[in-house]
């Protein structure tokens, strides 16, 4: 800007200042030819500036300032024009030389700030600004950046004197308060950032929120003590604010009183102001997910339980809270609830296998959970679990080919980390079996057992089957044996070691086991049958 910063060279020594009255008459003084050329001088080099005429608008003022080496005008005008070629050592020069000349006048030193700025020279630019905060001291702008210079300075303690100067004029305000907090917290200087909050809590104590930062500040700082007083002042003066229970709850949870901070965190859930997003938010951030699911898990559930209750949109957080029922065992509602989770999104796989996992656990939606399976193959072809299930219900109707294609699927794509692999083998060895495909089934059943070598079901099956087919009794014995010790009272397991026994010609040693058996399960015929084989 040039208006007020070109005042022609025959006032150079006097610069104008923003002060003056523009209006006032000057005296009339008689002003010689040279001065008069030099002020020419001068207008030529502005209208050729103000034309865009850079470079002959440079040459211009360098003219003027070498007929007139006081003419800080020409100083100003070069300093500019060399600065915007980014000249700015040479701008510096300039700058200096007009600052030199006039210096009350303000536009000289703003563009010397601004310069020591573009160069690096904080300190510099310290001084510029003092010279101006000496000449406009009701200029508040001026103090302002004053402390940014101080800052780019690295000198904390001049930042906040300069802020503490406007201080001094307007009092105690919120933006200068809080900036010299955050001046001090950088210095690392905590206790002077916690002092500055005090005297704005002191002057303006019907502001809460003062209170809440020297709280929070002290909680940072793990002055728990000292940060209850001040939670315990925001809750004297608004007890229905939304959030001071949740800051009452937070330090609770840092002073390990654990019932504490759930009894907080219960009334804040009351507040009708936090909205359900909020809450659900608060619960899962509050917690980890240890103390979520572990051993804070029946204050978690509960509160989300309160929080369910009166959500309006309750489809966004159906999945979290049919999670925690299903860890509940709660499977009918889980089911329900992941139900309402897959209407919002059904792109989840990890979403449909913890519903078709409840679903097994509700006997009476059998039913629905074969259709589910059957849609989630389809969607998700290459996972274990609906192929499972589909291969699980044709078994337990006793349709041993229509299972095979399912389990062989499920062995085509692999088991991701092994899971379902051992059940599926077993009821792969199972099909193959009823089916008649003996050597695969066999096949199938050494596998399973080689996932799982203490699976008793598979190790009895797999002994029982061999004693139909007469073949490898002796190791068939040998499995049988190691399911009725760890089963003694499987009645299963017993008549298939007494029935081995019975085939291998040792009525005697096997009699025992099959009268248990009988004891155990008196009304099956085929256990009935076997005794009355083996007491002939």
């Amino acid at each position: 800007m040039l208006c007020g910063a070109l005042a022609g060279c025959s006032g150079g020594k006097k610069a104008a200042t923003e002060g003056d009255n523009r209006y006032r008459r000057a005296p009339l003084r008689e002003v010689s030819e040279e001065a008069l050329r030099n002020d020419a001088a001068l207008i030529d080099a502005v209208a050729l500036q103000e034309s865009g005429r850079l470079d002959e608008a440079l040459e211009a003022y360098a003219a003027s300032a070498a007929k007139e080496p006081r003419c800080a005008p020409a100083w100003y005008g070069m300093s500019r024009l060399l600065m915007r070629r980014g000249w700015t050592d040479s701008a510096q020069v300039c700058a200096d030389r007009a600052v030199a000349i006039a210096d009350t006048n303000r536009w000289y030193l703003l563009l010397q700030a601004e310069v020591r700025r573009a160069r690096g020279d904080a300190k510099g630019q310290v001084a510029s600004w003092e010279r101006l905060v000496q000449l406009q001291p009701d200029k508040l702008e001026n103090y302002y950046e004053l402390s940014n210079a101080y800052i780019d300075a690295n000198d904390i303690e001049g930042a906040v004197g300069a802020l503490n100067r406007v201080e001094r004029r307007i009092g105690v305000t919120e933006p200068i308060s809080l900036q010299k907090q955050r001046l001090w917290n950088a210095a690392g200087k905590s206790d002077k950032a916690e002092k500055e909050i005090e005297a704005l809590a002191e002057a303006m104590p019907q502001e809460k929120r003062y209170q809440a930062i020297l709280a929070e500040m002290n909680m940072n700082r793990k002055r728990y003590s000292k940060a209850k007083q001040y939670y315990d002042r925001v809750l004297a003066a608004d007890p229905d604010d939304e959030y001071i229970h949740i800051q009452l709850a937070e330090y609770y949870k840092a002073v390990d009183k654990g019932a504490e901070a759930d009894r907080e965190l219960a009334a804040a859930f009351d507040n009708p102001k936090l909205d359900c997003r909020t809450k659900v938010q608060l619960l899962t951030s509050f917690y980890t997910a240890e103390e979520f699911y572990g051993a804070r898990s029946k204050a978690a559930f509960a509160l989300l339980d309160k929080v369910m209750g009166s959500c309006g949109d309750s489809t966004e957080y159906a999945l979290l809270y049919g999670d925690v029922l299903m860890r509940q065992r709660k499977f009918g509602e889980a089911a329900r609830w992941l139900e309402l989770s897959l209407k919002k999104d059904s792109s989840r796989y990890e979403v449909w296998e913890g519903l078709l996992i409840c679903l097994t656990e509700v006997p009476e939606r059998e039913s629905d959970m074969v259709n589910l399976a059957a849609r989630a193959a389809r969607l998700f072809p290459m996972h274990t679990l609906p192929l499972y299930l589909q291969a699980l219900n044709e078994v337990k109707h006793e349709r041993y080919a229509k299972a095979l294609p399912y389990l062989e699927k499920a062995e085509k794509w692999g088991f991701t980390k092994g899971y379902l692999e051992a059940e599926s083998y077993s009821l792969m060895a199972e099909a193959y079996y009823r089916t008649e495909a003996y050597d695969k089934a066999w096949k199938c059943f050494e596998r399973c057992l080689e996932l799982h070598p203490d699976d008793w079901g598979t190790l009895n099956n797999y002994a029982y089957y061999l004693s139909e087919r007469g073949i490898e009794l002796e190791k068939a014995l040998k499995m049988s044996r190691r399911t009725i010790e760890a089963e003694p009272d499987n009645a299963n397991s017993l008549d298939t070691y007494a029935w081995l026994l019975h085939l291998l010609g040792r009525d005697a040693e096997g009699l025992p086991y099959m009268r248990k058996a009988v004891k155990l399960d008196p009304n099956s015929e085929t256990l009935k049958k076997h005794l009355e084989e083996m007491e002939k």
